[in-house]
């Protein structure tokens, strides 16, 4: 995963800075705040919604018990909140592919609201990456399979 939005130096985007001191501080929600604010002046920011989707990430996963979450997953396949906390475990873990194809099954296997959560979390999380990341690709195909 990037670390986000421009670190350091005297070159650093002074835009960015108080998302950046906040981070360091690790005050995550005034973070949040900084993010939301880049993007409500410019919407479009690449940066600010990488930076926003990785806090929001953070925020989600920081009182879960990865170990608890990956089992009651595993346990319990056709729950789909449960499916979705588990994509979050694996992002932080780095095991993007997994939490992709995780949420991908949930969309085929799931119907109406749940279908619908799985899908709009998986584009979420696509938010964390690169657009033009072949596992972002990968999974768009997977995600559009799924549901045609």
């Amino acid at each position: 995963m990037s670390s986000g939005p421009r670190r350091g130096g005297p070159a650093a985007d002074p835009v960015y800075s108080a998302a950046e001191e906040a981070l360091q501080r690790g005050d995550l929600d005034g973070a949040k705040l900084a993010f939301e604010r880049i993007l409500a002046a410019d919407p479009r920011d690449g940066e600010a919604k990488q930076g926003l989707a990785l806090v929001e990430l953070s925020l989600r996963v920081r009182s879960l018990d990865a170990e608890r979450v990956l089992q009651e997953a595993a346990e319990k396949p056709g729950d789909v909140q449960a499916q979705i906390s588990a994509s979050d475990v694996e992002m932080v873990s780095g095991r993007i592919d997994d939490a992709f194809d995780r949420l991908v099954g949930a969309v085929r296997r799931g119907a109406g609201d749940d279908r619908d959560a799985a899908r709009k979390h998986l584009l979420s999380l696509f938010e964390l990456l690169p657009p033009d990341d072949p596992r972002v690709g990968k999974a768009r195909r997977g995600l559009q399979s799924a549901l045609f």
